[in-house]
């Protein structure tokens, strides 16, 4: 029997399964024997009520660390006529705690100073300088330019991806396809 899964929850269950310290697979094959026989005794899972209370156990203790972090400090009223500014205090870190998430990580890309160059500004730039190109021909031209950097996953630059942007609905006008080749549409500039 095989199952498909969103990939991120494939890294998700890889984890899990390292933290019990078994594969995947077998973790898989233990939570589904686990609800069938639930399902034919008429009692939740044992795993999944065990699991359940320590994972509220578990997210007590992060909201309780969480509210000590953010509660506000309630300071004496001043008893001089100027107020004196008490130094700033270190946040509380509860080594317990779980760490903020932080967004993903910026990548240093080898695009020009003014900002990101879109995909499709820089294809357009490279047919009206060299002509229909084919997709392939088009993704080593606008790579050797070197002003083009891939946004978030960071794959090099082919062409299914000129492809792909070809045939966006959204780039759809901009661009033009003749016996393999792209071009530019009469529209775009």
């Amino acid at each position: 029997m095989s199952i498909r899964l969103d990939p991120r929850r494939v890294g998700t269950l890889k984890q899990l399964a390292a933290d019990a310290n078994m594969r995947p697979g077998d973790l898989v094959r233990q939570w589904v024997e686990e609800r069938i026989d639930a399902a034919r005794h008429g009692a939740p899972a044992p795993a999944a009520t065990a699991d359940l209370a320590s994972r509220l156990a578990e997210l007590s203790a992060r909201v309780a660390a969480l509210e000590s972090m953010t509660a506000p400090t309630v300071a004496a009223p001043a008893t001089t006529a100027e107020p004196v500014a008490e130094p700033a205090a270190e946040p509380r870190v509860d080594p317990e705690a779980p760490r903020p998430r932080r967004g993903p990580r910026k990548r240093v890309a080898a695009s020009p100073s003014e900002g990101r160059v879109a995909l499709h500004d820089e294809m357009i730039a490279v047919l009206s300088e060299r002509g229909p190109m084919r997709a392939a021909e088009l993704a080593a031209a606008v790579a050797e330019r070197g002003r083009y950097a891939p946004p978030r996953s960071g794959k090099p630059l082919d062409a299914a991806m000129i492809s792909q942007r070809v045939s966006n609905p959204t780039y759809r006008a901009r661009f033009t396809r003749n016996e393999g080749r792209i071009g530019l549409a009469e529209t775009a500039e």
